[in-house]
């Protein structure tokens, strides 16, 4: 079994382990080679001669060469031995997204609804379709990373970016969850999308993926910051980036000034430069089918290289090298004691 299988081996996961594998080889040689351990030589002295078995003295090795064996055994199961190898190109589809959460005092505005019908606010439910999108760039739900680098920029009367592009969602999900609004801070009292635009871009431009998007979601006008939003679409376009853009807010009047002022134009206008799309989302769910769509339009497959498919073998090489150091410890103390 063990020939058998050292002939399929086609390598080792943990070649490393090889090395430990000489001195044991050279153990092995030496106990083969070396006189029995407890073997009294005498010149003279019948009594003494008769106490070696003339021809069997080599029984004496058994104990030790097979220690060693059993060793050099379980020194290559740790090596990992893999067998039937076979290659496999891996290809994934990837990009580098910024996404753009307006963090206004508009945003607490309570004109979606859950469920039940009872009023959460635009921001709760902007977190929940952002989380989903992220979600969603996992090859497992239990993964902590994705293969999109994903950042997250927040703005209001200014923009800052919260998380930078990283492949770590356990952080973006962290990040937005903590988001939050302070009404009477002057921080949250504006809307500046212009700002939103060049920051994200800006970092995009260090990247040196192929696929670069924006995904800016808004619920109001442009009334900050020195970037004119529509400049900065021109921008993105002379840079390859596709700015997605989504308005957000319950059409119907509300108690927090009616119905959202967004500015639908400029929000089209911005998604048609950079050859993108415009969203508008009045309640979670066509909030989370646009996060959702953008997903499945902006992908781009690269080949992630060569990798192999292989069975592990390591597992008859470590029952019978611990056998075999059973053995030798049992034959030992059975029949092979050494005489003092």
């Amino acid at each position: 079994m063990i020939f058998k299988t050292l002939l399929d081996i086609d390598g080792f996961k943990n070649p490393i382990f090889l090395w430990v594998s000489i001195p044991i080889v050279l153990l092995l040689i030496a106990e083969w080679v070396a006189r029995p351990h407890g073997v009294v030589t005498v010149s003279t002295g019948e009594a003494l001669a008769d106490m070696r078995a003339s021809g069997l003295e080599w029984l004496r090795k058994i104990p030790p060469v097979l220690r060693a064996l059993g060793l050099l055994l379980l020194v290559i199961a740790l090596a990992r031995p893999m067998s039937g190898m076979k290659p496999r190109i891996e290809n994934a589809e990837v990009r580098d997204i910024m996404l753009a959460v307006d963090l206004s005092g508009s945003m607490t505005a309570n004109d979606f609804r859950d469920e039940r019908g009872s009023p959460i606010n635009r921001l709760f439910v902007t977190q929940l379709a952002v989380l989903d999108f992220i979600q969603s760039r996992k090859a497992e739900e239990s993964a902590k990373f994705g293969l999109d680098r994903v950042g997250l920029l927040y703005y209001a009367s200014y923009a800052w970016i919260q998380t930078p592009l990283t492949l770590d969602y356990s952080l973006l999900e962290h990040d937005l969850s903590i988001a939050e609004i302070d009404l009477n801070s002057d921080k949250h009292n504006q809307t500046a999308i212009g700002s939103a635009l060049g920051l994200a871009l800006s970092n995009l431009l260090k990247s040196e993926a192929e696929s670069k998007v924006i995904v800016l979601l808004t619920d109001g006008i442009n009334n900050a910051g020195q970037l004119d939003p529509i400049t900065a679409a021109n921008l993105a376009k002379d840079y390859g980036v596709r700015v997605y853009t989504i308005g957000a807010g319950a059409v119907e009047g509300n108690r927090f000034g009616g119905q959202s002022p967004i500015d639908e134009k400029a929000m089209q206008e911005i998604a048609d430069i950079t050859g993108a799309k415009y969203y508008r989302a009045t309640d979670l769910e066509t909030l989370s089918e646009a996060y959702r769509e953008i997903n499945e339009l902006e992908t781009t497959e690269i080949e992630l290289g060569e990798s192999y498919d292989f069975d592990e073998a390591f597992m008859p090489f470590a029952l019978v090298g611990g056998f075999c150091v059973l053995v030798s410890i049992f034959s030992r103390r059975k029949w092979f004691e050494a005489v003092p």
